[in-house]
C-alpha cells in the first residue's frame, strides 16, 4: 500500500506537452484559408527548411531557410484545422524530436539532406544500399576488360567500330578472358556475357592476387546473354573473377557483360 505524504498537484499538460517556443503570432488566421506565410515576434532560433514546428496542435514546415530573428516564416501551405490567434506560441513538437532522435528520417545531418530511406546520394530499398554514381549491386564488364590468352599466334584484340561492333580476336585459336574485382562487402552471384555467337561457351574461375592457378569453374555457360549461375563467391582482400569467353573464329565478337552482386 503506498501512503502519500503530500498532496500531488497536477501537472498542467500544455506546459509539458510542447517545450521550446520559437516565437509567438503577431496575427490572427483563420480555419477556411491556405497558409504560406506566418508573422511572428522575433524567431528566437535559425529555421531550415523543413523543419517543423506547430501552433494550438497544427503542424508546419518551414518553406525556406531563415535566420533568427525574422519577423516572418515562409512555410509548406496548409489549411489549419481550427483558428490561429494572436498570441499562440510556435513549439517544437517532442513528438517529432523523439521520433527524429531515434530514427532520423528528415532534416539534414550536417549540410546532407535525411529522408525516411535517404541520406544524401545513398539509397536503401529492398534490404540494398545504393549510392547515386556508383553501382553497388553489379558490375559492367567492359571491352576493356578484356586480353587474349596464350593460345594462337601473337595477335592482339581488336574493337570492331563499325555496322558490326564489339571484340575480335586475331588468332582463331585464341580466347577472350576478362577479369573482375568483385566489390568490398558484396558476393557475386551471377555472370552474364553478350556476343555475336550465342553457343560459344563461356567459362567462370575464382583467382588471387597473391596465388597462381585458377582452378575448377565455378560456373558455366554461353555467350547468349543469360545469367550463368556461379558459386557464390564474396569479396576477400585477395580474390577477383576469371571470365573466359571460348570464341572459335575471328569473326564472333564480344559485346560486353555484367557480373551481378549481392550486399553482405
Amino acid at each position: 500500500m503506498i501512503t502519500r505524504v503530500n498532496n500531488i498537484t497536477q501537472i498542467n499538460n500544455e506546459s509539458i506537452s510542447n517545450g521550446f517556443t520559437v516565437g509567438q503570432l503577431t496575427a490572427d488566421y483563420d480555419d477556411s484559408t491556405a497558409i504560406t506565410s506566418i508573422a511572428v515576434s522575433a524567431t528566437a532560433i535559425d529555421l531550415k527548411d523543413g523543419d517543423k514546428f506547430i501552433i494550438s496542435g497544427v503542424e508546419f514546415t518551414v518553406g525556406v531557410d531563415l535566420d533568427a530573428g525574422r519577423l516572418a516564416i515562409t512555410v509548406d501551405s496548409i489549411t489549419p484545422s481550427s483558428p490561429l490567434l494572436i498570441g499562440d506560441k510556435l513549439k517544437i513538437s517532442k513528438e517529432n524530436l523523439f521520433v527524429q532522435y531515434q530514427r532520423k528520417s528528415e532534416g539534414t545531418i550536417g549540410t546532407i539532406p535525411v529522408g525516411a530511406q535517404t541520406f544524401g546520394p545513398i539509397n536503401y530499398e529492398s534490404s540494398d544500399y545504393k549510392i547515386t554514381g556508383v553501382d553497388p549491386t553489379y558490375i559492367k564488364i567492359l571491352p576493356r576488360d578484356f586480353v587474349i590468352n596464350d593460345d594462337g599466334g601473337n595477335e592482339a584484340l581488336e574493337f570492331k567500330d563499325g555496322t558490326n561492333t564489339g571484340l575480335t580476336v586475331g588468332d582463331a585459336n585464341q580466347e577472350m578472358i576478362a577479369t573482375v574485382n568483385i566489390p568490398y562487402g558484396t558476393t557475386a552471384t551471377h555472370v552474364t556475357v553478350w556476343g555475336s555467337s550465342a553457343a560459344r561457351t563461356v567459362e567462370v574461375y575464382a583467382a588471387s592476387i597473391d596465388a597462381n592457378g585458377i582452378g575448377s569453374a565455378i560456373g558455366t555457360g554461353t555467350l547468349d546473354g543469360s545469367a550463368i549461375d556461379i558459386t557464390d563467391t564474396a569479396a576477400t582482400t585477395t580474390n577477383y573473377l576469371v571470365i573466359l569467353v571460348k570464341v572459335t573464329t575471328t569473326s564472333q565478337r564480344v559485346y560486353g557483360g555484367k557480373v551481378t552482386l549481392t550486399q553482405n
